[in-house]
């Protein structure tokens, strides 16, 4: 089985500039925990999740907290720039096995530097059934 067999197509993103507060309740709304953020030419920059939200509220709650919870807090300033992809003929074992090692709840599948798919640990999950 390869990765295309599993990937969830039609992925959405969001931008960098969306405020956080916007994100979550997008997230929320989508039934999601994560996406690609995109610039404006369609570009991949990073993936930011709620784990993302939570990781930058927990490592910051100090005196900068105040600071945190303001508005202009986005989600360019809490995602994670380092992206993982997969290609869609990669076996879904060597797959789920990085995202095992790397603690990864998603991975981009790309073809031809296009984003065409996402893999989520739910979607692995559900070929248990």
């Amino acid at each position: 089985m390869r990765a295309a067999d599993v990937m969830q197509k039609g992925v959405i993103s969001v931008s960098p500039e969306l405020s956080v507060l916007e994100f979550e309740e997008f997230l929320t709304s989508e039934e999601i925990s994560g996406v690609p953020v995109s610039g404006t030419r369609g570009e991949i920059l990073g993936v930011a999740s709620k784990t993302d939200i939570i990781r930058v509220l927990s490592e910051e709650m100090s005196d900068q907290m105040r600071e945190l919870l303001q508005p202009d807090l986005t989600v360019g300033d809490i995602m994670t720039r380092e992206i993982v992809t997969v290609r869609p003929d990669e076996d879904v074992r060597e797959v789920a096995r990085r995202m095992i090692d790397g603690h990864l709840h998603r991975v981009l599948v790309v073809s031809s530097e296009d984003v065409v798919g996402i893999i989520t640990t739910f979607d692995l999950l559900k070929l248990l059934t």
